[in-house]
């Protein structure tokens, strides 16, 4: 009996070997051929090379130019835009988690500009650059704070429209700074200046805090468009603008806490004047809900390259708002 079985083993494996020898050459299970060229067989494929390929993405991710990947740390999780690698010399000198006091040394190493010269720049740095991609444009399509017309040739503003449809702003308004007014320093930090509608930030925005508005009225921009949220007063009541400029408007109040410290101090809770603004927790959600993208990155370089020659490391770095700096 055992002597049958091993007979029709022998048997059965000479079968095997005679099917392998003709079959399809194309077949990947009998053949070899890379299964990824099967999309049916992709993701069994993958599966097994995931743990292979992560320490590879990783380290492509914070070497490309232009790509979107995620950043996490601590509480953070969304997509971001990478800082391009050459910008990376900036932090040398800090660690993974620098110290409140490292970072501010850092940034205060800047040039300072007057009130004028950042809104003559903006052609620059608040233009929309795929509408306006001609660097010798002076007259570009301008992406513009609190308005709900941008992104498209047939309604958004235009840099010659300066005092007509737009202005340049703060993002931290100037009476919960202390009133800094347009002084140089934080009257004048391009971080936080921004090209925006008129109508929208002189009417609803104001002074208001910045939080989500649970009930309120929606108010409109210069062109007639929903743009943003408001309630309560111009100074002690809360504004909730448009998801697409809520991060910008995160990091832009997280720098000017970090810089500007006796001026500006971030709390959850909707005071009146003074140098506070609220609400931090808002701000933290909103950080993350509107991540960085390739207008707000190429903004932090150009102010970098051409102008104020430091870094909002929120954009550069958005793990680092959850490190207890405020």
């Amino acid at each position: 009996m055992i002597k049958n079985n091993k007979i029709i083993s022998k048997i059965f494996l000479l079968l095997v070997v005679l099917l392998s020898s003709c079959a399809p050459d194309d077949n990947p299970f009998l053949s070899g051929t890379d299964t990824t060229t099967d999309p049916s067989l992709t993701d069994s494929v993958t599966d097994s090379t995931d743990s292979a390929t992560d320490s590879t993405d990783s380290s492509t991710d914070s070497t490309s130019d232009s790509i979107t990947n995620t950043t996490t740390g601590p509480d953070y999780v969304g997509n971001h835009y990478s800082m391009p690698e050459k910008y990376n010399s900036y932090y040398n000198k800090l660690s993974s988690r620098p110290t409140k006091n490292d970072l501010k040394t850092l940034i205060n190493q800047r040039t300072q500009r007057s009130y004028n010269y950042v809104r003559d720049n903006m052609a620059e740095t608040d233009r929309d650059w795929n509408l306006s991609p001609d660097k010798n444009d002076k007259n570009p399509y301008m992406r513009l704070f609190y308005a709900g017309y941008n992104f498209s040739a047939s309604t958004a503003g235009k840099f010659n429209d300066f005092n007509n449809l737009w202005d340049r702003e703060h993002i931290w308004a100037k009476s919960h700074g202390g009133a800094f007014g347009t002084s140089l320093g934080p009257g004048t930090d391009f971080h936080h200046l921004r090209a925006c509608d008129k109508q929208n930030n002189n009417s609803w925005r104001n002074s208001r805090n910045f939080g989500d508005v649970i009930s309120g009225q929606t108010g409109k921009d210069n062109k007639g468009y929903d743009s943003g949220k408001y309630s309560g007063g111009a100074l002690n009541g809360v504004y909730e603008p448009l998801d697409h400029d809520k991060g910008d408007v995160a990091r832009a109040c997280f720098y000017m806490a970090l810089i500007y410290p006796n001026n500006c101090k971030l709390v959850n809770s909707y005071p009146g004047t003074g140098t506070s603004l609220g609400h931090l927790d808002t701000l933290l959600k909103w950080h993350e809900l509107d991540p960085v993208d390739e207008f707000e990155m190429n903004r932090n370089n150009f102010i970098y390259d051409n102008h104020q020659y430091n870094r909002n490391p929120f954009i550069d770095h958005p793990e680092w708002a959850h490190f207890g700096y405020f």
